[in-house]
């Protein structure tokens, strides 16, 4: 071999061996992603031989529509001061169980304010009035039958002046003699102003009077309107009178009685009471304390029935209906389950944000020991049972672009199934046409992402 031909020798050996270098490190590059992905493999079957699965069954599906609340009483209230002054009696305490009208606080009545000492005296005005009324019946009684009886006397004497002044009668002649028999005196007293003379005038012209049908008129005229205005007043007193004939206007003790009770309303301003049987929740106030019209007093609750009140949308109200039965789960009481129904559906509902929810009323029907108003609630309605019914568990159920699917184990491995859905409960969605067997496992809570993986793996 030449000296040239070693040199090459050379250099082909060191290719070879990178070559070797190269395809070494592929092989344990390549043997390592295999490694890998079959520890993966293994890691996402373990994981898919983990999850939970349950079998496609049919079953009475139970719909409910779903809500969550905060537990009141029956009925609570805040009491306010109507009026001001100096706290006195205060005999209850906080978590004090009371009847209604029972008194919580009253205000010292050494030390009243004006407006509090007028409605005192307005209601002894009212009290005396109403005692007093029969009294005051009979003794009106008797002045209208007094007044009657003038009048009537009065009425007759009227009637009778009326009937003499129109059978008066005087001739011509005769008229005519009186008119110059007065007129002959009033010149005669203007000639010689005596006092004699004046009587003559003044005989002369009641003479004249008798007969002068200008007079006559006038006289009848008034006649007239005295006997009208006595036939009034004797039919408004025999009006009264018929009314009071048994016993005191019925009216008047109406109105009595209406400022009785508006003085005995005023007056109650001076203490506060209980408006309902209850526990009293909040009381502000001490003995000797300053109050002011409109200030908080105390509060006061029943709690004999808890109620939690639960927004539904309007697609759901119509389903709602008085009676239906309802389980309530709290925070505090997680692990328990509490019944109980519908007792009151609003027919009015609230708009916010373009959302319409009507209020739902649910009475709560357990123990209530231990469950205090306030408490948050979540709350399920059952409207409907279905039964022979198709089931999956809802968190089974996938959403995906507007359709759903759930996840089937077939040959061990996860397959992808869509499903057509209907009623829900809270825990249950019915299935109204799937592709899938009857015993076939569904997967519960299936990771989207693990089971795309384990499918593209499988085919």
């Amino acid at each position: 071999m030449s000296t040239v031909d070693r040199p090459q020798n050379k250099q082909k050996k060191k290719i070879g061996l990178r070559l070797l270098i190269i395809f070494i490190i592929l092989a344990l590059i390549t043997g390592a992603v295999f490694l890998n992905q079959q520890r993966v493999r293994r890691a996402k079957e373990q994981a898919l031989a983990q999850l939970e699965t349950v079998p496609y069954a049919r079953e009475t599906l139970t719909s409910t529509i779903s809500g969550a609340g905060t537990l009141r009483p029956r009925q609570s209230a805040t009491l306010y001061w109507q009026t001001s002054g100096f706290i006195g009696e205060a005999g209850h305490e906080v978590g004090q169980e009371v009847q209604a009208d029972s008194i919580l606080y009253r205000l010292d009545s050494s030390r009243l304010p004006a407006e509090m000492l007028q409605a005192q005296l307005n209601l002894l005005n009212a009290q005396t009035s109403l005692q007093n009324l029969e009294s005051d019946t009979d003794l009106q009684r008797t002045t209208l039958q007094n007044n009657l009886t003038n009048a009537n006397n009065s009425l007759a004497k009227l009637e009778m002046n009326l009937l003499e002044l129109t059978e008066r009668e005087c001739t011509e002649w005769r008229l005519k003699n009186l008119q110059t028999a007065y007129d002959d005196a009033l010149k005669s007293y203007r000639d010689w102003s005596t006092q004699e003379r004046w009587l003559q005038v003044q005989a002369a012209r009641a003479d004249l009077d008798y007969c002068d049908p200008v007079v006559i008129a006038r006289e009848t005229d008034s006649l007239n309107n005295q006997i009208n205005l006595q036939k009034q007043n004797i039919a408004a007193w025999q009006a009264e009178l018929e009314k009071i004939a048994k016993g005191p206007d019925p009216e008047t003790k109406e109105k009595l009685e209406l400022q009785l009770e508006l003085a005995e309303k005023q007056w109650e301003a001076q203490a506060i009471t209980a408006p309902f049987d209850g526990v009293i929740t909040l009381l502000i106030y001490e003995p000797g304390d300053i109050v002011a019209a409109g200030s908080p007093a105390a509060q006061i609750a029943d709690f004999s029935e808890l109620f939690v009140d639960v927004p539904v949308s309007e697609v759901d109200i119509p389903l709602i209906k008085v009676g239906q039965e309802a389980e309530l789960v709290f925070d505090a009481f997680f692990d328990q389950t509490f019944t109980g129904k519908v007792a009151d559906v609003s027919t009015i509902g609230e708009n916010s944000a373009g959302i319409v929810n009507y209020n739902v009323s649910i009475k709560l029907e357990a123990n209530h020991e231990g469950i205090k108003p306030g408490m948050t609630v979540g709350v399920s309605i059952l409207v409907e049972e279905k039964p022979n019914t198709y089931t999956v568990p809802a968190e089974s159920v996938v959403s995906r672009n507007g359709k759903y699917y759930v996840y089937v184990l077939r040959d061990g491995k996860p397959v992808e199934v869509e499903v057509k859905i209907g009623a829900y409960s809270s825990r249950k969605i019915e299935v109204l046409q799937a592709d899938i067997q009857d015993g076939e496992l569904i997967l519960l809570s299936p990771p989207v992402s693990l089971m795309d993986s384990l499918m593209q793996m499988g085919r």
